[in-house]
């Protein structure tokens, strides 16, 4: 009888129906916690038509994965998922050109590998090899991140995934901004993992692997194709940047890290979206020391002081309180002076609110607040706030002039406040 019942279910498994499918799924796991017919199934094949499941489902619907899952709770089948090519097939799917075939796969190994024999047989068979590789893989990229921060929880697949170009990968990921997008989780929950991750933060501040600009400012990625390949799309940016500019322009050198290619794509790209990305991926790393400290003296806050004009303001403030927490980081922030000076005398109001609101976040530190004090427009300011935006406006309540001018006193009067509270203290 229990022979019969598990033959049933897996007929009706193997049919494919997305309607019956994971409904005799389900019934196999529920029938599998007696351990007679558990053994049934085992002998029966079962396991093998859950994981050819994953071939035929590229939406993830049949259930499959949740009745390896749950199966694999028990030793018995953990036993069997060692033997044969269970592991294999996993493995083979989780490199599949499909995003769902691989997303499925990946996710199931990455839980299969909460087991201590599996895991070793995944390892073994190249499965932490395969994640790695995925993350080069724009529509992979998220997926392979997620999984990498579950295994490397493990001490040995923590092993194997250090000894890969799992550093150029991840940088990579940053420079194409992967993780601006959305899985089950937000890109930027699993980028904060990431760098809270002591390991795989060291890696990215300082690559185990040499990265690289090449001639025409591109960095010099794995897997990104020969050099024949990557002929045609050099030689049209060459073709564009002299449209753009006249005359070819000079490689500016940054550091072969995450810094440096986050300081690249604030410095050398006009699109607000890219800055913007960037200085979001800032805010994320400038919550750690180490990162802080590989800020200093390569020219990354003069660029992230010239996005106070375009980009979020807000995001832009986090990052600047952050960095001025660290000594030499606001000592560069002050050698910004000028920059700071000419947005100030901007007779844009846009202008005015960004950079009054930055200036303003930062009124705590003192020797900024000095500086700024100290500027011949900041003075002009302090008399006619109004004027100097525009000495023929006549005032109404809430247009931009005024909206800027009222922002100027705001600044004003929370600089005083401090300078007062510091003195009384």
């Amino acid at each position: 009888m229990g022979k019969e019942l598990v033959k049933t279910l897996k007929t009706l498994m193997k049919g494919r129906d997305f309607f019956v499918t994971p409904a005799a799924v389900a019934a196999l796991c529920r029938i599998c916690s007696n351990g007679q017919l558990r053994t049934e199934a085992i002998q029966c094949g079962v396991l093998a038509t859950l994981i050819k499941l994953f071939k035929s489902d590229d939406h993830g619907l049949s259930g499959g994965p949740r009745g390896l899952t749950e199966l694999a709770e028990f030793e018995d089948v953990r036993d069997e998922l060692t033997k044969g090519s269970h592991i294999d097939t996993l493995v083979k799917f989780s490199k599949s050109r499909k995003v769902e075939r691989s997303k499925e796969a990946t996710e199931e190994l990455t839980r299969l590998s909460e087991h201590d024999t599996l895991r070793e047989q995944i390892i073994d068979r190249g499965g932490v090899e395969s994640i790695v590789d995925n993350l080069a893989k724009p529509d992979h990229a998220l997926f392979a991140a997620h999984a990498l921060l579950t295994l490397m929880k493990h001490d040995d697949a923590k092993a194997r995934i250090m000894n890969t170009e799992v550093d150029l990968h991840l940088l990579q990921m940053v420079e194409k901004r992967i993780f601006d997008g959305t899985i089950r989780r937000e890109g930027m929950v699993i980028l904060e993992e990431i760098f809270e991750n002591d390991d795989l933060r060291s890696m990215m501040l300082a690559p185990r692997h040499q990265l690289s600009l090449d001639n025409n400012g591109s960095w010099n990625f794995p897997g990104t194709g020969a050099p024949w390949q990557r002929l045609p799309k050099k030689l049209a940016n060459c073709i564009l940047e002299k449209v753009i500019h006249g005359s070819p322009t000079t490689v500016q050198q940054y550091q072969g890290n995450v810094i440096g290619i986050l300081h690249k794509l604030l410095e050398n790209t006009r699109l607000d979206s890219v800055q913007k990305s960037a200085v979001r991926y800032l805010r994320v790393i400038a919550n750690h020391k180490d990162a802080l400290s590989s800020m200093v003296g390569v020219g990354i806050v003069k660029a992230l002081v010239w996005c106070i004009k375009d980009v979020d303001i807000r995001i832009v403030n986090d990052v600047l309180k952050k960095i001025a927490d660290h000594p030499e980081l606001r000592s560069e922030i002050i050698k910004t002076d000028k920059i700071l000076a000419e947005m100030l005398s901007s007779h844009y109001p846009a202008e005015i609110l960004r950079v009054t609101a930055a200036l303003e976040s930062l009124s705590s530190c003192e020797d900024i607040r000095r500086k700024v004090q100290s500027m011949r427009v900041y003075r002009q300011l302090e008399k006619d706030a109004l004027h100097y935006l525009d000495p023929h406006h006549h005032p109404h309540d809430r247009d931009q002039h005024t909206l800027a001018s009222n922002a100027i006193k705001s600044m004003i009067k929370t600089f005083d406040e401090e300078n007062h509270r510091v003195a009384n203290l």
